[in-house]
């Protein structure tokens, strides 16, 4: 098991200047508890409200279970070694309700076993997803058997979003965040 290294490019696009997100963001903005994915998209400028409504969308989508939506988020993280995404969603994993085993699982060098059975499944599906942009039939049906049609559409929208976000995460650098900007929260927009 290993967990995504640290970035080892020279380059990396900076995060906004306070007086930027603050013109994005609003005149509540707070640099002490505004997490750097969050800084980094309002430097997309006008792109940043439909960047904030799908991160919306995914932490507050009904029918889907926070946890096995962080193991999908971790998994994403794990596969595409993404350092960012895995430090902010290990913690919003344990305030999910995430045990530390099955945090590690993640971050597994295999497959994804020995946890909850449907905790493997969005991992594996998130393993293809990742590396070979589908789904075998062998998984698609399983995820329709387990979660149906509209929670595996879902699900797989997740997996796309989280993919995504690791590879923006990743292209620019963002700086892992170095105070606890989180808290109990169990989304990055709490």
């Amino acid at each position: 098991m290993t967990n995504p290294s640290n970035y080892t490019s020279q380059i990396a696009i900076p995060l906004p200047s306070d007086e930027v997100l603050k013109e994005v963001i609003g005149e509540n903005y707070n640099s002490a508890k505004v997490l750097n994915v969050i800084k980094m998209m309002a430097g997309t400028e006008d792109m940043f409200e439909a960047a904030t409504g799908f991160i919306k969308a995914m932490f507050q989508a009904k029918g889907v279970d926070p946890r096995i939506r962080e193991m999908i988020m971790l998994r994403a993280a794990k596969v595409l070694n993404s350092p960012y995404e895995w430090q902010a969603n290990a913690i919003l994993a344990r305030n999910v309700g995430l045990s530390e085993e099955e945090i590690e699982s993640a971050a597994s060098d295999g497959p994804v076993a020995n946890v909850d059975p449907r905790y493997v499944l969005v991992c594996k599906a998130t393993d293809e997803l990742s590396t070979r942009a589908t789904l075998s039939d062998e998984t698609l049906a399983e995820l329709l058997g387990d979660f149906g049609e509209v929670v595996s559409r879902k699900y797989i929208l997740i997996i796309g979003w989280f993919n995504l976000l690791s590879r923006f995460l990743n292209g620019c650098r963002v700086p892992l965040e170095t105070t606890d900007k989180f808290g109990n929260n169990t989304s990055p927009l709490s």
